[in-house]
């Protein structure tokens, strides 16, 4: 038996919306949405839709989406643009994803605060309308390494492994750019609780 690596690096807006359907090497079957920043409803309509659909009733769901989460582990409620028919967190929340059975993960990005590393990441659990857990996290790095104008966030990503008992999801943080030099290489992964933890679908 082996586990299934994935990449999740920063999360860029999305400007359109995607599905990708994946099988995992010990037989479990993925959906995943790709949601555009601040879905509006017709798209929030089309992700329940598809979601909703037989074909995808024993998958489990991971949606991606942008500004959904703070660092405070809150859902994002407003932001400061001027976009008609906008959603954030907290909307998408209510209208999506506690609504439905089968959303397992949400993953975001957009925050961050320059050269502080927990203003890039929140997580947070909540239930769904199956009383199902749905774990939440929020991973940027896009103002580490300098801040805005600087080298665009050290490469850090986040790397998910997915284990063989098709529950534990292990989350670890790396930079290959600090991986590259052996003077360095012991900051290529970040040790601490927030960056490194397991998490448990059901």
């Amino acid at each position: 038996m082996y586990s299934t690596r994935c990449n999740l690096s920063s999360l860029a807006g999305a400007h359109q919306r995607r599905t990708e359907e994946w099988r995992s090497p010990h037989g479990q079957n993925f959906l995943f949405l790709s949601l555009e920043f601040a879905p509006r409803d017709t798209v929030l309509g089309w992700a329940r839709s598809i979601i909703n659909r037989p074909a995808y009733s024993n998958h489990q769901v991971v949606l991606l989406t942008h500004s959904y989460l703070n660092y405070k582990n809150e859902h994002i409620e407003k932001e400061k643009y001027d976009l008609d028919d906008a959603n954030y967190g907290k909307s998408v929340w209510k209208k999506l994803v506690q609504p439905s059975k089968n959303i397992a993960l949400v993953f975001s990005g957009h925050i961050g605060a320059a050269n502080d590393i927990k203003k890039h990441i929140g997580f947070r659990i909540d239930k769904n309308s199956a009383d199902k857990k749905v774990n939440q996290m929020t991973f940027n790095a896009q103002a580490l390494g300098g801040g805005h104008q600087g080298s665009g966030g050290d490469a850090w990503l986040r790397v998910l492994e997915f284990l063989p008992d098709g529950k534990t999801v292990k989350v670890k943080t790396f930079s290959p750019l600090f991986a590259l030099s052996t003077s360095i290489q012991d900051m290529a992964w970040r040790k601490e609780s927030f960056d490194e933890f397991d998490i448990q679908l059901e």
